[in-house]
């Protein structure tokens, strides 16, 4: 036990000095008393174990937690800094008993003693916590938190498998929210105990069912139960649940507690909800969002087919263009360009239109009947309609290149561009620029330009043959 020692000025001998004499007084100012007693409760108390409840807990925006320590009889201030907190992963809690490790200092502007926590584990529930903390680290050393193992979860599930407690409140809040967003949506509940010794073990049978038997009917599991203490959610930090959970191939939401609880089944989980309710809008998309999502989809098809038609359109009337200079040949493949061209067209306007019509077939129908019989085949005829589309623009869009590769290459042969191509030269006098066809018009000494294909030379005459 660590003994409290005062410096002698807390020590008067009752036969040293008169109490009434200046010699006897030494008059201490608050703050120089108070720093003393910082001193020697600082240098007293430098590591201490202290067991207590909290109470009046608060934790600013700075980060630091603030609180009181109390039992029966006593109470203490504490506080913890932010890195202290973060780092004990464990989530102060109101009313939790608790034990701290600290040092003892005075808080000089208010003279109040508190000790300062350097780590903190709940009192009763240590060894939880320390196995909780190991199988985390367990498990995240074998790779089951990756976010690259983690599987989306669908849009719109057909099918929802809900794994709780068929009595709690999670399951009231799953299905309310479900039924505002989504009526349709088929909900199977299978029903687990979520605390207690058998909660693990049936948790896993639960998993294991829906994975072997239902996982061609189940788009998405919910594995959800309302809030408790930490000894209540024990069963979501079983390392058999965890490993049933990262070996099921159907999507899983973890919905476990309130926002601040995290267990291990949150963190091998497909996507952690911070409460049953939230999780239930997670995955259940709104109705009347869907519909918009599909007008919208469909005003981006239609302008993608007028944009393609448009420029398609400019890019035959180049062509055309081109090829009304390139020369007699050219001029006789005019007429089937135009036919072309109207065929293009007229396909085009006849495709568009059977896809506008399809999709008011479809939106009517969206609109008369149930979404849960017909929005999974509106959305695969859309992607059927558009893939179609696209085809066949392709197609013929291939159709089109190929015959103005061939009319091209035919100008091309016809240029006398190709005559150069082929290494032959044009030669013209520099003085009039007249082109020499005949050595009979040269003369030793001429100056002569030489018109390649790429570029051109100039040259002098030093011999002339005929």
């Amino acid at each position: 036990m660590t003994s409290l020692q005062l410096p002698d000025e807390f020590w008067l001998e009752d036969t040293a000095l008169d109490e009434d004499s200046e010699e006897a007084r030494h008059v201490y100012s608050v703050s120089q008393l108070s720093s003393d007693i910082r001193l020697i409760l600082e240098d007293n108390f430098t590591s201490v174990w202290v067991e207590g409840e909290i109470s009046t807990l608060r934790t600013p925006a700075s980060g630091h937690s603030y609180f009181t320590l109390k039992d029966d009889r006593s109470q203490l201030k504490a506080v913890i800094f932010r890195r202290q907190r973060v780092a004990s992963q464990y989530q102060l809690q109101e009313g939790d008993r608790v034990l701290c490790n600290g040092r003892i200092s005075l808080y000089e502007p208010r003279g109040e003693y508190q000790i300062i926590v350097s780590s903190l584990e709940p009192q009763g529930l240590g060894g939880l916590w320390r196995a909780f903390t190991e199988l985390k680290e367990k498990l995240m050393r074998e790779g089951l938190f990756k976010p690259e193992r983690k599987k989306p979860i669908p849009l719109l599930p057909r099918t929802l498998a809900l794994i709780t407690s068929a009595t709690g409140a999670a399951v009231h809040d799953i299905l309310q929210v479900v039924r505002r967003r989504f009526a349709g949506v088929e909900i199977i509940i299978v029903p687990v105990t979520v605390q207690g010794e058998q909660a693990a073990g049936e948790i896993v049978a639960a998993l294991e069912l829906v994975n072997r038997y239902w996982r061609e009917r189940i788009d998405t599991v919910i594995l959800a139960r309302g809030g408790g203490s930490y000894e209540d959610l024990q069963p979501f930090n079983d390392e058999r649940v965890a490993r049933a959970i990262a070996a099921g191939t159907i999507p899983l939401i973890s919905a476990v507690g309130h926002e601040i609880d995290f267990t291990i089944a949150d963190f091998v989980a497909d996507l952690r909800a911070p409460t049953p309710s939230a999780a239930a809008e997670l995955v259940i998309a709104n109705q009347s969002e869907i519909v918009d999502q599909l007008r919208h989809l469909r005003q981006r098809l239609l302008q993608i087919g007028r944009y393609r038609i448009t420029q398609e359109r400019r890019r035959l009337q180049m062509l055309a263009l081109a090829l009304e200079r390139g020369g007699g040949t050219v001029l006789l493949r005019r007429q089937d360009f135009a036919e072309l061209k109207i065929r293009f067209r007229t396909a085009m306007i006849s495709r568009l239109r059977l896809v506008r019509q399809n999709l008011k077939i479809y939106e009517f129908r969206l609109e008369q009947e149930s979404p849960r019989c017909r929005i999974k085949p509106l959305f695969a005829e859309i992607g059927l309609q558009e893939q179609r589309l696209r085809q066949s623009i392709r197609h013929l869009l291939v159709g089109k290149q190929q015959r103005v590769m061939v009319y091209s290459d035919r100008l091309k042969s016809g240029s006398p561009l190709a005559v150069l191509a082929r290494g032959y030269t044009v030669v013209e006098r520099v003085d009039d620029d007249q082109v020499v066809s005949k050595s009979s018009d040269l003369a030793v000494g001429d100056q002569v330009r030489l018109r390649l294909h790429q570029g051109q030379a100039w040259c002098r005459v030093e011999n002339v043959e005929d």
